[in-house]
């Protein structure tokens, strides 16, 4: 996932990925979990047959009440904006990696 670097959240996206692949549901993975579909439409593998809670979202909340690093919902909301500047990033870099359509004939 070389091409991820410079990404806001890369690192954390990045450990998600290993994580779930690997059976842990740590917040990393919970917050991955919560984006699957849009990750693997952007080409990331996020395995399809991890044991996922039903509603990710909420499962990542639960696991932060009693995470020492202060009010969850101010932590949650925290790790959804990396996410979605994370994801609006890549795909920005991914479609300005795709040719704009079929050359012009001159």
């Amino acid at each position: 996932m070389s091409d991820l670097a410079g990404l806001p959240g890369a690192e954390r996206v990045e450990r998600g990925i290993r994580d779930l692949n690997e059976g842990r549901l740590s917040t990393d993975a919970l917050l991955a979990a919560v984006a699957a579909g849009r990750l693997r439409g952007l080409g990331l593998p996020v395995p399809e047959d991890a044991a996922l809670p039903d509603v990710p979202d909420l499962a990542l909340y639960e696991s932060l009440r009693d995470h020492p690093s202060g009010d969850p919902y101010f932590r949650y909301n925290a790790l959804r904006r990396e996410l979605d500047s994370f994801i609006s990033c890549l795909e920005t870099r991914r479609s300005k990696s795709r040719p704009s359509g079929p050359p012009r004939a001159p």
